[in-house]
């Protein structure tokens, strides 16, 4: 069992992982970059996205506001007219002028 072991451990290095090559330090520096960049790219990512969403449910919202306006717009036509003012005048307690005198004016 001895010579077992020995064999598949041969080739093992006892100790930590040592890069003292040039090209396993740029390697590993340009994966870390590498790495960083993608977070950060995909942070920005998500966030553009989630502006673009809120700006989607700000557009809706000023959309049905604009029509409740234009309904209200509408109704208050319908509400303003002559003898609707007159009805309601009436309906209040209201009743036409029997006698009108009117001022001149004193400059």
């Amino acid at each position: 069992m001895s010579q077992f072991l020995e064999w598949a451990t041969h080739g093992v290095k006892r100790g930590g992982l040592e890069f003292r090559s040039r090209p396993g330090v740029l390697l590993s520096t340009l994966v870390g970059v590498v790495a960083l960049v993608a977070t950060v790219y995909l942070a920005l990512v998500s966030r553009t996205a989630a502006q673009g969403r809120r700006i989607e449910q700000l557009q809706t919202e000023i959309f049905r506001l604009q029509r409740e306006n234009e309904q209200l717009v509408v109704e208050i036509a319908e509400m303003s007219t002559v003898p609707d003012l007159m009805e309601r005048a009436t309906a209040l307690g209201f009743a036409p002028a029997q006698r009108v005198e009117y001022l001149a004016d004193l400059d």
